[in-house]
């Protein structure tokens, strides 16, 4: 209806939101917390249930960033610090690790004609002198071709 509700309070960082395709699970990181939530959560009324550890990034791994989910249901996240992408099963365990060339992926997202391609920012922002000059695409856009399709993001419906 278009209203404002409080979900969650006490946020730091913001990041990645996305649903399992069912839509019953959503999926938040406040990245400060080292960790991806899940939620229950209902479509229908916009309710969330109870807040659970999905994945706990360890320190050396770097900080969970934003993240998409694919036709598969599973969820694959940037690594801020973490120099990677990870994609979990819907259990939240570590499928595939994607080693990139710059220390600050900031999101992923599907695209393509089907869907198949995992588009990847990352940022510059904070990094020295040295390290600008150790990882010359940080800041860039990257695109990795995979074998697994994502999903159509949903649209606002207000």
């Amino acid at each position: 209806d278009g209203t404002l509700h409080t979900m969650q309070t006490g946020i730091t960082v913001s990041n990645g939101i996305a649903w399992s395709p069912d839509q019953r699970t959503m999926y938040y990181t406040d990245t400060r917390t080292g960790m991806i939530a899940a939620y229950e959560f209902d479509v229908a009324t916009g309710r969330m249930g109870e807040k659970r550890p999905f994945a706990i990034i360890p320190p050396e791994a770097g900080y969970p960033d934003g993240h998409t989910v694919d036709s598969e249901g599973c969820l694959w996240g940037a690594h801020w610090d973490g120099w990677r992408i990870t994609r979990y099963d819907p259990d939240g365990k570590v499928m595939l690790t994607i080693p990139l060339p710059v220390q600050r992926p900031t999101s992923c997202m599907f695209g393509g004609p089907d869907l198949t391609d995992l588009y990847i920012t990352s940022a510059a922002i904070g990094l020295t002198t040295a390290q600008r000059a150790a990882q010359p695409q940080a800041g860039d856009l990257f695109r990795i071709r995979t074998t697994v399709r994502g999903r159509p993001e949903p649209h606002f419906a207000g």
